[in-house]
């Protein structure tokens, strides 16, 4: 007797849960109905714990009802990139649980409508960009990114948008994740001429380029193979680890780039300023001491120190030259280093050269 008054509590609780969440959908499309799209959203918000004990029907009128909550939220001008997103996300939802029960309500709808959403952000994005709105670009292609995570293109735009806006935290953290997910960027790059300024202007995806012929905004598209992005994407987070006073982890990203190409002159370069960032840093430690015997005792491990980063220094500036033998400016930081060190020898030989 127990376990049936036990069950038949379940059961009725579960029939109570399935008819409170039909409700409360049917409230929130009441609340979208009459435009207010921010009330509908709490109410479903509310809601969502009931979903699971939902009939299939009933989700699928749930998350297609949150979906158009979150464009009309998107059309309100109400964090338009983040709901756009997450209209998405409610319509991937949707069609999981229609393909799973195969009655498709709504699913041709999302479909289509997650189609019109990125390709709607997707101009948004591209003419952000265009603009030099970096940062507003970089935020709608993250959300690019969020909406279908194989299109990782997106996210390597948000990177460089972010780098472009001078937001270096956002932009380290998504180039951190681009080179822990061994991002290439091996593919095509889509092009096409500006009718108005007749500048050729790179676009987030072909689509959307074609999309600017057809309008008749642009024209001439052409596509180019992409070069790799790895060498670019860690040039990159050395400069911002540089830029953040963290010498030892740009260094260490300087030579994950002649790791994968030992013939990056400009690599070699970097690391040996690198060096001479850590030179500079010890030779104010020394110009601090006094003349205490303890001091210039520490005065003279310092100058080991110092000199041990220069001829570093002066060994990756030697292959950059070798690598390219007619770069004055490197040419002219090596006499100085020469000079400084007293290797008379090279310094004689290199100024020979002229």
């Amino acid at each position: 007797m127990k376990k049936l008054y036990l069950y038949t509590l379940l059961i009725f609780g579960v029939t109570f849960s399935v008819m409170a969440q039909k409700e409360q959908t049917n409230i929130a499309q009441s609340e979208l109905t009459k435009g207010n799209p921010q009330e509908a959203l709490k109410v479903l918000n509310a809601a969502e714990y009931l979903v699971t004990n939902a009939k299939d029907e009933d989700k699928s009128e749930y998350y297609f009802v949150k979906a158009k909550t979150h464009i009309a939220l998107a059309n309100k001008k109400i964090d338009a990139p983040k709901n756009m997103a997450q209209a998405v996300a409610c319509y991937n939802d949707l069609i999981l649980y229609e393909v799973d029960s195969g009655n498709l309500k709504y699913a041709v709808q999302a479909r289509e409508g997650i189609k019109e959403l990125k390709s709607e952000l997707e101009r948004s994005s591209a003419d952000d960009n265009n603009a030099q709105r970096f940062s507003d670009a970089a935020i709608k292609m993250t959300y690019l990114y969020e909406m279908d995570k194989k299109d990782t293109v997106n996210l390597y735009n948000a990177a460089s948008n972010y780098f472009n806006a001078k937001q270096f935290d956002l932009a380290l953290k998504t180039y951190e994740t681009l080179k822990a997910m061994k991002y290439s960027g091996n593919g095509m790059e889509y092009y096409a001429v500006n009718k108005t300024t007749k500048q050729e202007e790179l676009f987030v995806s072909g689509a959307n380029r074609d999309l600017g012929v057809k309008q008749g905004s642009h024209e001439k598209p052409r596509n180019v193979k992409a070069k790799s992005k790895k060498t670019e994407i860690l040039k990159h987070i050395a400069y911002i680890y540089n830029e953040k006073g963290d010498v030892s982890s740009a260094e260490s990203n300087y030579k994950a780039i002649i790791a994968i190409n030992p013939n990056d002159v400009e690599a070699y370069v970097d690391l040996a300023y690198v060096k001479l960032d850590k030179k500079k840093e010890i030779a104010d430690k020394m110009a601090l001491l006094g003349t205490s015997d303890q001091d210039m005792q520490k005065y003279d491990e310092l100058k080991v120190k110092r000199d041990e980063e220069a001829k570093i220094a002066v060994g990756y500036l030697e292959k950059a030259l070798s690598l390219e033998p007619s770069n004055k400016d490197v040419s002219k930081l090596l006499l100085n280093l020469y000079r400084s060190l007293e290797m008379t020898d090279k310094y004689e030989a290199l100024k020979a050269k002229g």
